[in-house]
């Protein structure tokens, strides 16, 4: 489940400038990282957790976890994975306890630090996608009242902390590192280039690369290979916004590719999250492994993450950009089409929180009734009845 998966590092930089930063910020039980899409925070914590060697339970956020009880289900499946010699499950948060959920917070939190090593590192994802009104704020907050020395709470997000956070700032509980910090130097995208370069580069189109990217680090990869296969020429590198880089190298990309190729992308743009054979059933590709395989382990807009089977899942502005060329490709009916068959493969991979606004989209609404009937009695005994209400108001 990619959910409590950690990425698959391959061919990583490793921003030791950042290593001791973080080293140094661990005397505080939680750190908050922030910055743009593509700035290398998720690989960073996952370099970084991999170099110093900590155990980790790990955990990718997203809009479901909105609702308490979603977020308390997937985090129990988190802490068993990072700590299987506990076979006893973490609580559900069911309707009996949500009268004292504050009670019920505080002793799910304990239990789930007593199964961790010490010292070990909870890392959630993507913090960004829980909204603003969310109570999962205030849980968060309260979760970490009983945090043991040892243990660190790691938050990535595209923004800053919501105001619930914030008081921990305040209270010397909490560091920062913004993206000020996360911009590479000159030394950073030398030695990615090194790393990543299948030719020696001239110290003048280094530093051109590495102004034109601005610290970005996945502007600098795009970059790098636009001028290896000569799309571009460095000096003509400067007047791209973040925005039109990854246009133009997307499109670079995209328009490379045989049809084929092309029609997978814009198929599998529909699937938040993928495992190869969902890839296969939704494109009818057979070679859906070698791509997103080749795509991966270049760190090209794809990113592999294990479960019981490797998952992928693209890079958000790339998946954007192939969103937008789906809409201008495919009829409201064929996307109507994608859209369920894509709904149909993440509930069969037991995503049904990603599959129902993919059938809201597609106006399935007799799909989105019987989704329901399915599973939400599973729901409803797991203490998801929030989510289930917020779905049901689409419907009305």
């Amino acid at each position: 489940m990619s959910k409590v998966s950690p990425p698959v590092l391959k061919g990583v930089f490793p921003r030791k400038r950042l290593f001791g930063l973080l080293d140094r910020m661990r005397k505080q039980p939680v750190i908050w990282i922030s910055g743009p899409p593509g700035c290398g925070k998720t690989t960073l914590i996952a370099s970084y957790l991999h170099a110093r060697k900590t155990p980790s339970l790990w955990y990718q956020m997203d809009a479901g976890d909105s609702d308490p009880a979603t977020f308390f289900f997937y985090l129990g499946q988190a802490a068993k994975r990072a700590s299987p010699r506990f076979r006893k499950p973490l609580p559900l948060l069911t309707p009996e306890y949500l009268q004292g959920i504050s009670t019920f917070t505080l002793r799910y939190f304990e239990n789930l630090y007593d199964r961790l090593k010490i010292p070990s590192t909870l890392v959630l994802d993507n913090y960004h996608e829980v909204p603003s009104d969310s109570p999962l704020h205030e849980i968060i907050l309260n979760g970490l009242s009983r945090i043991p020395e040892g243990i660190n709470l790691i938050l990535v997000s595209r923004s800053e902390p919501p105001p619930s956070l914030i008081r921990l700032r305040i209270n010397h509980q909490m560091e920062m590192l913004r993206w000020e910090d996360l911009r590479l130097t000159p030394e950073e995208s030398a030695g990615i280039i090194r790393l990543r370069a299948q030719k020696k580069q001239t110290k003048e189109s280094v530093s051109l690369l590495h102004k034109a990217s601005d610290g970005w680090a996945a502007g600098l990869v795009m970059m790098l290979e636009s001028v290896e296969r000569k799309v571009i020429e460095p000096k003509a590198l400067g007047r791209f916004t973040p925005d039109e880089i990854v246009g133009y190298f997307g499109n670079e990309l995209f328009n490379k590719t045989d049809a084929k190729t092309q029609e997978f992308f814009l198929r599998t743009a529909f699937l938040p999250r993928m495992t190869v054979k969902m890839a296969e059933d939704l494109t009818g590709l057979p070679s859906a492994r070698r791509l997103l395989d080749s795509l991966s382990r270049s760190h090209y807009f794809t990113e592999k993450r294990f479960g019981e089977e490797p998952i992928y899942q693209y890079h958000p502005l790339f998946r954007d950009f192939l969103l937008s060329r789906a809409k201008e490709t495919f009829s409201q009916e064929d996307q109507s089409i994608l859209l369920h068959r894509a709904a149909i493969l993440l509930e069969q991979s037991g995503q049904v929180e990603e599959a129902i606004p993919l059938l809201r989209d597609a106006g399935h609404w007799d799909g989105l009734v019987e989704l329901i009937r399915k599973h939400g009695p599973l729901m409803l005994e797991q203490g998801r009845h929030r989510f289930l209400s917020t779905t049901a108001t689409h419907l009305i």
